[in-house]
C-alpha cells in the first residue's frame, strides 16, 4: 500500500531548531541540550514524513522569519471558528490536569510526570542566616552533578516561553490543591499560606521551580491535546517538542503505569530486540520502539545542523525510511476485520524495518550506542474513560494514535555524543547577554531532614 504520510510538528521544536542552528541567538546556554533534541525531532519527522505540517498561529511579529527559515515545511491554520473550538477544549483539558501537594511532596498528575522525566522535587525553606527563602527544589543525587536537571528545568522556561508567542488569552493552568487545605486553590494562594505560617519568611528563592513547573506542565498538556486534535483533523501524525512528549507518556503513565514500565524495561534489557509490545483481544496495542538516535548518525556525516537537515530531506526518499513510511501508514488503515492479526502482522514487519535502520544508522560514541525509545499506541477503541481518553479523545475508533518519544532517554543521548557534541552545537550564537539559568537542589538523603541549611516546608 503507498500512502502518503503527513507529519505535524510543532513550532516549540521549530524554535530550538532555530536556535542550535544559529538562527536565533541563544540567550540561556542551558538551551543547548533541548535544541540538540528538537533537532533530532525533526530530522526524524522529515525522515519519516512525505509532507511535513506546522500550525501558523504565532504572533506576526515572530512569524514571517520562520516561514523563510523553513521552506521545505508547510504553514497552515485550521479556520478560525475550528481553531477557537480546539484551543478552548485543549485549555479544559489542561485545567483537568491536577497538581497537588500532600505536604512538601508533589502527588497526582503530576507525579507522573516527574517519573516521565525522571525528576523528583520537593517544596523546602533555604535558610539563610535567620531568614528563609521558599523554593520548589530538586531532589539529586550529587547536587555537584545536576547538568540533567538544569536541562529539565530549561524546557520548562521554553513552554512558558511559547505560551507568550502564541495569540492565546485563555487558562491553561492546571488544577492546583493542597491535601487538607481545600480553600487553596492556586499557586498564589499556596504561596501566601506558606508565607503567612513562617514568620522568618523573607520570599521566594529566585531559583525556585514552582511557577514555572506548575505553568509550564500547564502548557504542555494544552499544546499536547491541541496538537493532537489538529493532526487527527489533518490526518497527520504529531511530533511534538520533548517536554509535550513526556506529557504524553505521563498520561500513559496514570493509565498503564506497570506496562510503560514494562515495555521499555524490555527494551532495555535485550539490547537485540527493536520492539516491544502489549496487544490486548480487542486489538488494542501499546508498544515501545528502539531507533537510532538520528542525529548522532547525521552530523557524524556532516559539519553543522543545517547540513543535518538537507542530509536527511535527501535520505527521506531512500527505501529504508519509504518502507518504514509504509508500515506506519499501514496502521491508519487496520480493518476493524481480524484486527489482532493484522496489528500483530504489521508490529512484525515494523520490528524488522527497525531492526534494519538500527544496524545501519546507530552510532557508537565513547558513550554507548545512540538509540532513542519511544511509546506508541495502535488499536480500535480507546473509549477507557481515562486521561489518554480525554488527550485522544478525537482518536476514538481511530487504529493508531501515535508514537511519542522518551525525552529521558534523549537527553542521556545528548550527554553521550562526545566529540559529536561540539560538532552539532559549532552554529550555536550567543546573545550578549548569554548565562546558564541556576536551579534549587537537595541532596535526595535530605528529604526528609532539615538542617541548619534548608527544611522540608509543608503546610
Amino acid at each position: 500500500m503507498t500512502s502518503v504520510r503527513r507529519v505535524l510538528i510543532d513550532n516549540a521544536t521549530l524554535s530550538g531548531v532555530e536556535r542550535i542552528m544559529g538562527i536565533s541567538k541563544t540567550i540561556n546556554l542551558n538551551n543547548v541540550e533541548n535544541d540538540i533534541v528538537c533537532l533530532e525531532k525533526l530530522v526524524t519527522a522529515i525522515l519519516f514524513s512525505d509532507e511535513l505540517v506546522v500550525i501558523d498561529d504565532y504572533k506576526d511579529e515572530f512569524r514571517s522569519s520562520r516561514l523563510k527559515n523553513f521552506e521545505f515545511v508547510t504553514f497552515s491554520r485550521p479556520d478560525e471558528q475550528t481553531y477557537s473550538a480546539l484551543a478552548n477544549e485543549a485549555a479544559g483539558f489542561a485545567r483537568s490536569m491536577s497538581f497537588s501537594f500532600d505536604g512538601s511532596k508533589p502527588v497526582g498528575d503530576i507525579v507522573h510526570f516527574f517519573e516521565a522525566l525522571q525528576i523528583d522535587s520537593q517544596l523546602r525553606w533555604d535558610v539563610w542566616v535567620s531568614s528563609e527563602y521558599l523554593t520548589l527544589c530538586y531532589l539529586v543525587a550529587d547536587p555537584k552533578s545536576v547538568s540533567y536537571e538544569t536541562s529539565v528545568d530549561t524546557i520548562l522556561r521554553n513552554e512558558l516561553t511559547d505560551s507568550r508567542l502564541v495569540e492565546t488569552d485563555r487558562c491553561f493552568h492546571p488544577t492546583l490543591s493542597v491535601v487538607g487545605r481545600p480553600e487553596i486553590s492556586d499557586v498564589k494562594e499556596l504561596v501566601q499560606a506558606l508565607y503567612d505560617e513562617n514568620p522568618n519568611s523573607r520570599g521566594a528563592d529566585g531559583k525556585s521551580a514552582l511557577q514555572r513547573m506548575v505553568f509550564g506542565y500547564g502548557w504542555a498538556a494544552e499544546r499536547s491535546y491541541f496538537y493532537n486534535a489538529v493532526a487527527q483533523m489533518w490526518d497527520s501524525d504529531a511530533y511534538l517538542a520533548p517536554m509535550r512528549d513526556a506529557f504524553c507518556e505521563s498520561c500513559c503513565r496514570i493509565d498503564y503505569p506497570s506496562q510503560v514500565n514494562g515495555l521499555l524495561d524490555a527494551l532495555a534489557a535485550n539490547s537485540q530486540r527493536a520492539l516491544a509490545a502489549i496487544l490486548e483481544p480487542t486489538g488494542q496495542a501499546k508498544f515501545a520502539l528502539r531507533l537510532p538516535f538520528f542525529t548522532a548518525y547525521l552530523i557524524s556525516e556532516t559539519d553543522n545542523p543545517k547540513q543535518c537537515i538537507e542530509l536527511a530531506l535527501s535520505l527521506r526518499d531512500t527505501r529504508d525510511f519509504q518502507e518504514c513510511r509504509t508500515i506506519l501508514a499501514n496502521l491508519n488503515h487496520l480493518s476493524s476485520a481480524d484486527r489482532t492479526q493484522e496489528l500483530n502482522r504489521i508490529l512484525k514487519f515494523l520490528d524488522q524495518s527497525c531492526c534494519a535502520l538500527m544496524k545501519k544508522y546507530a552510532v557508537s560514541t565513547s558513550g554507548g550506542l545512540q538509540i532513542s525509545l519511544s511509546i506508541g499506541l495502535a488499536g480500535i477503541n480507546l473509549g477507557i474513560g481515562s486521561k489518554l481518553d480525554q488527550l485522544f479523545r478525537r482518536y476514538n475508533n481511530a487504529p493508531f494514535v501515535r508514537v511519542f518519544r522518551n525525552v529521558a532517554q534523549d537527553m542521556l543521548n545528548v550527554e553521550r555524543l562526545g566529540r559529536l557534541f561540539e560538532k552539532v552545537s559549532s552554529s550555536v550564537v550567543e546573545h550578549r547577554d548569554a548565562t546558564y539559568s541556576a536551579i534549587s537542589k537537595t541532596p535526595r538523603f535530605m528529604e526528609h531532614r532539615e538542617s541548619a541549611y534548608g527544611r522540608p516546608a509543608k503546610l
